[in-house]
């Protein structure tokens, strides 16, 4: 028995870096593609959130977008528009609950990038525990009155400022 563990300790050891490291890899959105994820503009941990995104990804391939600003973007690609999930919008493709959350943080700096492999944990788990959390966000993380103004650089990473950064204004076509 012991020399089975012996040679399977490592091989575990090495399946799972190797993991971490494909895993975010498979996850990346086309050449070209922004990631637009949008958020509960009023929810703490949310905004949380979006400050660690925007801090551990320093190439800025990722955008933001209160819900509660981009209602019409939502219903208009079938996304849910009841606060209830984060939403990553990729191209023509758009993803929810864990999803959303894993994939955003494949296009995050290493090491956040690496938190992709619990892309592997089955969806039903990763989404029950995400539905949990977020049923009991406000109560925890609690909420503001509206949704936030962001100011300086940050501002840029906003989708509904674009043309302030000096790029296109979204166009209403979902590309």
């Amino acid at each position: 028995k012991l020399r089975a563990m012996m040679w399977r300790t490592p091989l575990a050891v090495t399946a799972v870096a190797l993991s971490v490291r494909v895993m975010p890899e498979t996850m990346q959105p086309p050449a070209g593609v922004e990631s637009w994820l949008m958020f509960d503009g009023v929810c703490n941990l949310c905004d949380g959130f979006i400050n660690f995104v925007a801090d551990g990804d320093t190439a800025r391939r990722v955008r933001f977008g209160a819900q509660q600003k981009h209602t019409e973007l939502l219903k208009r690609i079938g996304a849910p528009t009841d606060l209830s999930t984060l939403v990553l919008i990729q191209g023509d493709r758009f993803y929810t609950y864990s999803e959303a959350a894993l994939r955003t943080m494949a296009v995050m700096d290493w090491p956040w990038r690496g938190m992709a492999v619990f892309t592997l944990v089955p969806s039903p788990i990763r989404d029950a525990v995400y539905r949990l959390v977020a049923k009991y966000r406000y109560q925890v993380f609690g909420k503001q009155e509206s949704c936030r103004v962001p100011t300086g650089d940050f501002r840029r990473r906003f989708i509904e400022y674009q043309h302030e950064a000096g790029d296109d204004p979204i166009s209403g076509e979902f590309k």
